[in-house]
């Protein structure tokens, strides 16, 4: 029986940890893989809020960490967002992770918001929110960064639709890359609901 249940504790990690993640729409941007497009709103499933200056989808240049595309966005250009369909659940954990970059900056640090938000008829409501500092320029060039949102915390959000979205906020000019947009629950969460399966079923 104790054998039985280190195995499901396993298999109850690795599913946490691989086969959990929400779905977010071209989450590697290699679509529509065309060369380097310059408004977001002709790059399937991301949308921006006017016509960019220089930012959007390009292959190439400074590589990619999934696939052959990345996203770059310029700063004082809007910022690029996605609604997804994950419906936020009470007592989930929603865990937003992105790689990126510096790809280029006139003073250094690049910097990047990131923010977690629900959909109320349209609007944009915030839930989560950080900038933080990229790395890049040759070295470390892609680093992976992670915002949280529990929905206990904003009660409003329940039963709401989840959305990404970015935007390069540098003082300078200067373009930041984004790659390999991910959307998971927590994992700890996962593991404790199948422990409490478990222990019900020994008990049983």
């Amino acid at each position: 029986m104790r054998k039985n249940i280190v195995l499901s504790l396993v298999v109850l990690l690795a599913l946490s940890f691989s086969a959990q993640a929400y779905f977010v729409g071209n989450h590697s941007f290699e679509e529509p893989g065309t060369g380097t497009v310059k408004n977001w709103n002709d790059v399937p499933f991301w949308s921006s809020d006017r016509v960019q200056v220089d930012s959007g989808v390009e292959s190439n240049w400074p590589g990619a960490t999934d696939g052959d595309y990345s996203g770059f966005l310029m700063a004082g250009d809007p910022s690029v967002w996605q609604l997804t369909s994950t419906v936020i659940e009470a007592g989930q954990e929603y865990t937003l992770l992105v790689d990126a970059r510096n790809n280029y900056t006139a003073i250094a640090p690049a910097k990047m918001g990131m923010m977690l938000y629900y959909d109320d008829m349209g609007s944009r409501m915030p839930v989560a929110l950080a900038i933080v500092d990229l790395l890049g320029d040759g070295q470390n060039p892609w680093a992976t960064y992670s915002l949280s949102f529990i929905a206990n915390d904003v009660p409003i959000s329940i039963g709401k639709q989840i959305g990404i979205e970015f935007v390069n906020v540098s003082a300078q000019a200067s373009w930041i890359g984004i790659d390999n947009v991910r959307l998971v629950p927590e994992p700890m969460t996962l593991v404790l609901l199948g422990l409490g399966g478990l222990f019900l079923r020994k008990r049983r």
